[in-house]
């Protein structure tokens, strides 16, 4: 049932940041999420974001209002927004993954984001285009690499 907005946005990490950085970033972006009713996928190829949040469209402003005051990163671009629509991620508080990096954490939080494992882990029926942004993210990350 379309009742929620979506935001989707890029960004690019902050010169030096840490892993241990973006981990503190992501489990105080769960519990937030979790009290504002937001769900969604937070993507980082190891010097760019791309991140899908969902929920009510006040609390979804109000979020991405203090990500673009963060200073963890830079050149936030909100590439797509929209209200009315039935969540992708109905079931993730914030799902999360990183490029294969050598210098990347293992462990529950982190899994390496290849291709494969992208589309095993992205929603059964999710939206074709949604789906095509965040592969092509994935994509145009490794040609740079």
């Amino acid at each position: 049932m379309p009742n929620a907005a979506r935001l989707i946005y890029v960004s690019t990490a902050r010169p030096g940041l840490k892993f241990a950085d973006i981990e503190a970033v992501l489990d105080a972006a769960r519990t937030r999420n979790a009290s504002e009713d937001i769900t969604g996928l937070l993507l980082f190829d190891g010097s760019s974001f791309m991140q899908l949040l969902e929920g009510p469209e006040d609390a979804i402003e109000r979020v991405f209002s203090s990500i673009a005051a963060d200073d963890r990163h830079t050149g936030i671009v909100r590439i797509h927004s929209e209200s009315g629509v039935t969540r992708e991620f109905s079931d993730w508080a914030m799902g999360y993954s990183l490029l294969d990096d050598p210098r990347a954490p293992s462990g529950a939080k982190w899994f390496p984001l290849t291709n494969t494992l992208l589309v095993k882990h992205l929603p059964a029926g999710m939206t074709p285009w949604i789906r095509n942004l965040f592969l092509s993210f994935l994509s145009v990350a490794k040609a740079a690499e």
